[in-house]
């Protein structure tokens, strides 16, 4: 039983996180970052979600680079 949970337990905390970088992207961008000029959360998601493994290693950069931008300016947008 208590492996039973265990397993349940890691299920729902990797459905509930997202995986790849360009979910993690979109949605600190979206959680951030929304309504600011340029940046439009049903774009983002249109070009980043579902995308192919290539564009994932540009999203893990781009992902990177804002909070880098974010951390420089002392904007706080929480942990992704």
């Amino acid at each position: 039983m208590d492996r039973l949970c265990l397993v349940l337990s890691f299920a729902w905390i990797v459905a509930c996180e997202p995986s790849a970088p360009c979910e993690r992207y979109v949605d600190y961008m979206c959680d951030c970052h929304d309504g600011e000029t340029g940046i439009v959360c049903s774009e983002l998601e249109a070009t980043y979600l579902g995308a192919e493994a290539d564009v994932q290693d540009e999203c893990a950069v781009l992902l990177d680079e804002q909070q880098q931008e974010d951390n420089s300016n002392d904007t706080t947008c929480g942990t992704f």
